[in-house]
């Protein structure tokens, strides 16, 4: 049976079949029924003959949802719209410790309700078997939509989750066998990192990957290595009884041969997307983006869909042009169309004054860069980055702004010059305009020259050139 929306448990908010079809969302445990909340699957994205669609599994209460269609046009971001209170799951590798987790998160009101019922979360290898892994689900085990990290000490290559609530054992597939590597998709940007097992069996370019294989302290052979996959650091170690080998790999450009290779490891290959919080500058805690501000500006280089591939309303985005947009951060945010994913999150306990910086303050004719902070020229041309010991001239609109570990605290401006004349003025502006062109005493033959132009007219004579700039200024009768 065919339903046209369904509830995006990563988004948090209903979504549309079509606008769906368009992120990319094809892992499994994603999407629920709106109306039941059993597990419903994307079906007929790339289709041409049909509409794309969300289709429960066979038996899984599909015959009791065959009367339900979902009414188009009446989706909501409303948490509380949600039948099921099913965990969100994520496997995870840390670097650090060199072992696998995993991320167990629940809303406020999931926590609430299965603290209520004394509830308690389980982990299994087998569907029958004793859990290894047993935590009761309150507010002191967890926070709201905020992962709990679970170590992993028993091996499998899938996991059964369940809780004593409702007893239902999902399955989630980890390692894959005979030797195929697993991939991970690393956050953050630091030495030390923390990746998040891709589910999924796109990968992308440009995006950094741990890879693991498990039971094995060489990679295959085929995949030493195109150039076109950058590695950039490999580690051997022992988790769960087992050893693994370990990878940090980017794919850098989609070629034939990079396609083959990700292709005998189950995995397609496709460009990535970018996504990218350009301001107010934000805090990180652990997945979120955490910003003090009730607007946040977004580049991205696809379209931000309401409901398909963000979850706030049409009315709370602002597309300003270029792939910028403006989005009203009314709760947490959350973005993610292929590759490209952020969650930002709104601390309303910022704190609403604080203690300026001192912005030191001078003038200069030309200055002159003197250390290793960050200097920018800003002119009418825009702005431009100034080193150590480069010297630029400072007119009048024009100013320096100089950074420290990113904060800016001085700014030097032009001095305010005196009103020059004579002798003065000619010699400054010799000092400052070297353009210069052939010298002809035609051009002041009917002029009534100053001392100081018959002057520099006589050394003209000599050197058979004139400054251009001197020479306007002595017709205009201003030298």
């Amino acid at each position: 049976m065919e339903v046209r929306k369904a509830y995006d448990t990563f988004l948090q908010s209903e979504v549309s079949a079509d606008l769906a079809a368009k992120s990319g969302g094809l892992e499994p445990y994603r999407y629920e029924c709106a109306h039941c909340g059993e597990e419903v699957r994307l079906a007929a994205a790339g289709s041409t003959s049909m509409v794309a669609h969300f289709r429960h599994l066979s038996g899984n209460n599909d015959v009791d949802c065959e009367k339900y269609l979902g009414q188009y046009g009446s989706i909501s971001i409303d948490a509380r719209s949600r039948k099921s209170r099913n965990e969100r799951a994520e496997f995870y590798f840390d670097s650090g410790s060199k072992m696998f987790y995993l991320g167990l998160c629940f809303s406020k009101n999931e926590i609430d309700t299965y603290e209520e019922e004394s509830a308690r979360f389980e982990l299994r290898t087998t569907a029958q078997g004793q859990p290894f892994s047993s935590l009761r689900i309150n507010n002191i085990n967890f926070l709201p939509d905020t992962p709990r990290m679970i170590p992993i000490d028993q091996f499998s290559y899938c996991y059964y989750l369940s809780n004593t609530l409702n007893n239902v054992k999902r399955r989630y597939d980890f390692f894959k066998k005979d030797g195929l590597a697993t991939f991970f998709k690393i956050q953050g940007n630091d030495d030390y990192y923390r990746a998040r097992l891709i589910r999924s069996t796109i990968l992308y370019t440009d995006v950094p990957y741990f890879v693991a294989v498990e039971g094995q302290y060489s990679f295959p052979q085929s995949s030493c290595f195109i150039s076109d996959v950058e590695i950039s650091d490999t580690c051997r170690f022992e988790t769960m009884g087992r050893r693994v080998l370990g990878q940090v790999l980017t794919i850098k450009n989609k070629t034939s041969d990079v396609e083959a290779l990700f292709a005998s490891w189950g995995y397609q290959v496709e460009a990535s997307e970018t996504l990218t919080l350009l301001w107010p500058p934000a805090t990180q805690i652990n997945e979120a983006s955490v910003v003090c501000s009730e607007n946040a500006f977004l580049f991205s280089s696809f379209n931000l869909e309401p409901h398909g591939n963000i979850n706030v309303h049409s009315l709370d985005i602002q597309v300003l042009g270029s792939g910028v947009s403006k989005i009203s951060v009314h709760s947490r945010v959350k973005v993610l169309r292929k590759n490209a994913e952020i969650i930002i999150d709104r601390d309303t306990a910022c704190p609403a004054d604080y203690d300026p910086l001192p912005l030191a303050e001078c003038h200069a004719h030309v200055y002159t860069v003197s250390d290793d902070n960050t200097y920018f020229l800003f002119n009418r041309s825009g702005a431009t980055l100034i080193v150590k010991g480069q010297s630029v001239l400072l007119t009048l609109g024009s100013f320096v702004k100089r950074y420290t570990s990113g904060y800016l605290d001085g700014v030097i401006y032009p001095r305010q010059q005196k009103g020059l004349s004579g002798e003065l003025f000619l010699n400054d502006l010799l000092a400052h305009y070297k353009r210069t062109e052939n010298f002809s005493l035609d051009s002041f033959a009917a002029l009534d020259l100053s001392d100081t132009a018959s002057r520099y007219i006589e050394e003209c004579i000599e050197t058979g050139v004139i400054n251009s700039a001197a020479k306007r200024f002595i017709e205009e009768g201003r030298i």
